[in-house]
């Protein structure tokens, strides 16, 4: 699942610590970071390949994900070499070390001229992560030569209104390489996924408000409505603990006010508001228990995680569970081999209309933009950042982002072939293992044939929903799922995305705030998640210890955390009116 941010740069802040200071007590000596005096005439025209005359070299820091991964026999780094006339030396650390390795090159100054940390979270940068290292002079701001020796990524950010602002930092400099990585699924997280033939069963159509909602339950506790003969072995509604998008509140309390499972932080006219902290939540709390009091919510819903959930649903070819929240269709449940997959029999449902209106989803606009995962960065140490640029630049073209993407498995589409968005396919790519490579373990390019999503790209929504996919999105063996996330998110979801302006952006918070705010967003969040839950089975009263909840909050430190985001917004350029953009278009 794609980590989510939202404003709040809090996550990661154990690495952030870790690089925070690299020199203190290392002895090592800060590189030079001055403006870098490069002689041009090895290049070739900009936009033309191969990008040097005679063959140059630039050494790169990157890590390895499994045994047979050697990037000095990689399929794609033989192609780019011989594509651009570069030779990388690598410089690689296994995945779950690669931020300690980076402490100790930044530390001791050992020369690099990029480092690529994209695709896994336990490499990735933050933008506060970058941002530290840039007060240190450990890496290159990269606007200049974005705009000198770039063609494709250069003209990407034009593209994407807010993606430049969002990854320039308050000094007005840019430094983590533009990486773009957007589909509508993953900016629709929030999803409740009903049986579609418990609905037949009962004779109910999927709800669309929150009565409906309440009635589609009382359906499935009362009848029997999975067909088995048994009325009492259905499970009307059910969350899981372990992810923000598999929790009870996303879906249902986003019918009273917005409420994305997690940091519940939203703007309205320019100020930051806490859901937890209007009656509108109270409200969402007293519907959902008195449904608990009536059965229709599952206990486990705040003890059971996504794994023990789906296996509770796998136990016979019925389904027991009626509805439940979910990122994706994934941990619904199984079936035996050759039997139907068990999700198709599931739709994710659109937002349910609140008594008051209300109806709206978490929308991750920004999620795409790589603010809270840069892919790349280049060290002070680089005596060529504009060679660096023009090595980098091609991943921003469409058939860079795929070759790089896919490596020696991207391949043309079969003939009349559709994508995921239902138009003509423009690119086949690849099976789960490349099994149409036909490679062995022990053949040269075996899990070796790709770079895959480390570096940065441009994969915007029309390339990748280009992929060629299943023609019909329910095939019994799951095979149309791609073209069904999409157009469930699209046709479903979209529609009801929260406005632009009601999202708090990805900020950039100083040191000091963060140190203060890492305890209390941890307190904050776990004390309303318990909270929740306490409510909604009736451990708290709502009516009586609504009151007792707030007070807590305040001992907890709310004001002082809302005022930190407040100031950081208002200090921001989504406030100050620089940004004159109105990305609700583009849902």
């Amino acid at each position: 699942m794609r980590k989510r941010f939202l404003g709040i740069v809090v996550v990661g802040l154990m690495a952030l610590t870790t690089l925070e200071n690299v020199y203190a007590g290392g002895g090592g000596q800060k590189p030079d970071s001055g403006n870098k005096t490069i002689d041009q005439s090895n290049f070739t025209p900009l936009g033309t390949y191969p990008i040097v005359k005679t063959k140059e070299t630039i050494t790169i820091m990157s890590s390895i994900e499994f045994a047979e991964q050697n990037y000095d026999t990689n399929w794609m780094t033989e192609f780019y070499e011989n594509k651009t006339n570069v030779h990388v030396n690598w410089v690689t650390a296994p995945l779950q070390e690669f931020k300690t390795r980076l402490n100790t090159v930044l530390a001791s100054g050992e020369y690099l001229d990029y480092i690529s940390c994209g695709g896994h979270t336990s490499r990735s940068l933050t933008m506060n992560e970058i941002m530290r290292l840039a007060e240190q002079e450990l890496i290159l701001p990269m606007q200049d030569y974005i705009e000198s020796d770039s063609v494709y990524f250069k003209n990407d950010l034009t593209k994407i209104p807010g993606w430049k602002q969002v990854i320039t930092l308050p000094n007005g400099n840019m430094y983590a390489i533009p990486s773009y990585s957007g589909d509508y699924h993953t900016m629709y997280y929030g999803k409740m996924w009903v049986n579609k033939l418990f609905l037949k069963n009962v004779g109910l159509d999927y709800p669309k408000t929150i009565d409906e909602f309440y009635n589609m339950l009382v359906a499935f506790k009362t009848k029997d409505a999975n067909g088995n003969g048994n009325p009492n072995d259905e499970i009307p509604l059910i969350g899981a603990t372990d992810t923000w998008s598999a929790r009870l509140s996303p879906f249902l309390m986003s019918a009273f006010i917005f409420d994305d499972g997690e940091n519940r932080l939203f703007l309205e006219n320019g100020k930051i508001v806490a859901s937890y902290t209007r009656p509108e939540w109270q409200e969402g709390l007293r519907v959902l228990n008195q449904w608990f009091k009536e059965g229709l919510i599952s206990r486990d819903s705040f003890t059971m995680k996504r794994p023990d959930r789906h296996q509770l649903n796998s136990s016979k070819y019925e389904s027991i569970i009626g509805a439940m929240p979910n990122p994706h269709n994934l941990n619904l449940g199984v079936r035996e081999a050759g039997e139907p997959v068990r999700w198709i029999d599931y739709e994710p449902i659109a937002p349910i209309k609140g008594p008051k209106g209300v109806q709206e989803t978490y929308y991750g606009y920004y999620n795409p933009f790589g603010a809270n995962g840069a892919r790349g960065v280049v060290p002070a140490t680089c005596k060529n950042p504009a060679l660096v640029m023009r090595w980098l630049d091609w991943f921003g073209s469409q058939e860079g982002t795929l070759r790089v993407w896919f490596g020696m498995s991207l391949s043309d589409p079969d003939p009349s072939a559709i994508g995921i968005n239902g138009k003509l396919a423009l690119f086949k790519g690849y099976g789960e293992g490349a099994p149409e490579l036909n490679l062995k373990p022990g053949d040269k390019y075996y899990n070796n044939f790709r770079w895959g999503e480390q570096f940065p790209l441009f994969r915007d929504f029309d390339l990748y929903e280009g992929w060629q996919k299943a023609v019909d999105m329910l095939a019994p063996d799951g095979s149309g799922q791609e073209r069904f996330l999409t157009v469930k998110s699209r046709e479903n979801y979209a529609p009801y995305g929260q406005k632009i302006e009601s999202i708090i952006p990805p900020m950039f918070y100083s040191q000091a705030d963060i140190a203060e705010m890492t305890l209390m967003t941890t307190n904050i969040n776990t004390y309303v998640e318990e909270s929740f839950a306490k409510f909604v089975v009736g451990d708290l009263n709502i009516n009586t210890q609504w009151a007792v909840f707030q007070n807590e909050l305040k001992k907890l430190g709310i004001d002082r955390y809302l005022e930190i985001i407040q100031k950081t917004y208002n200090n921001s350029s989504f406030a100050n009116g620089s940004l004159n953009w109105m990305p609700n278009t583009i849902k």
